[in-house]
């Protein structure tokens, strides 16, 4: 598929700025591609603590917490090996969270509630709040090798063409949802560089329906740019679908106040 120069360069623009927003930093840049048993051992010796992970099909994902810096690390691992390290908000390494982050319009909530677990009582509202690991989808501009008809040779004739295809990553989405309103914070690979910008990262969920089994709804990244959001209750399935851009995943609930999944 070709695509002309104006759309080429949008598309350029895109992906460098999805390729910037997945950052690796650069005191375990060099990881990448390490085993995992001498990997763990290096990141241990560079000040990062094992907080977690979780198991996919064929990839799993480990949080790392360093203290003195206050970075979490989100590490893919497949075939045995570092396939991608990469920064990750706070909350998925169990830090950070509560009232620094609440929105201005949520309620304040005490005593014996817990977020994940139902309204406060007497609300009549419940609160659920998720982080979803999974895979992410984006478009990118790729160069391929081709030919071409050169009139003054008068034969085909080698040359790239820029072809518009997408790319997988891991990512993590958070989500939270109070009575009929809600928010989302994606991972910045899957923001766009043209948005309206969040708060924090965070942008607000509109048109929400919780259901017994079900939950829609949708935000907006820009007026052209409106993902939708479908998380399943019963299998605990998220996806975030906007044409080539996308997310499917796992959900766990979160217990915001004392930072436990549990």
């Amino acid at each position: 598929m070709r695509i002309s120069r104006s759309l080429l360069g949008i598309f350029l623009a895109l992906a460098a700025s999805s390729a910037a927003a997945q950052n690796t930093p650069a005191d375990v840049r060099d990881l990448v591609g390490a085993r995992g048993s001498s990997g763990e051992a290096q990141l241990a010796a560079r000040g990062y603590v094992n907080v977690g992970g979780q198991q996919g099909d064929d990839t799993s994902w480990t949080y790392w917490w360093n203290d003195r810096r206050g970075v979490c690390l989100s590490v893919a691992t497949s075939n045995g090996r570092y396939q991608s390290i990469v920064t990750t908000p706070a909350p998925d390494c169990r830090r950070g969270g509560g009232q620094a982050q609440r929105p201005p319009s949520r309620p304040e909530f005490g005593g014996g509630y817990r977020p994940g677990y139902g309204g406060p009582p007497g609300s009549g509202e419940e609160h659920i709040t998720l982080v979803c690991y999974g895979e992410g989808r984006r478009p990118v501009v790729e160069s391929r090798p081709g030919y071409e008809w050169d009139n003054n040779k008068d034969h085909y004739v080698p040359k790239n063409r820029m072809e518009l295809s997408s790319q997988n990553f891991d990512a993590t989405v958070m989500v939270e949802f109070w009575g009929n309103t809600g928010r989302i914070r994606p991972a910045r690979s899957l923001i766009p560089p043209i948005n309206a910008g969040g708060d924090g990262g965070w942008w607000p969920l509109t048109d929400v329906s919780v259901g017994r089994d079900r939950i829609t709804a949708q935000f907006r990244f820009s007026a052209l740019n409106k993902p939708r959001v479908q998380v399943d209750r019963r299998s605990g399935r998220i996806s975030v679908e906007n044409g080539q851009a996308g997310f499917r995943g796992n959900c766990d609930t979160v217990d915001e106040r004392d930072h436990r999944r549990f």
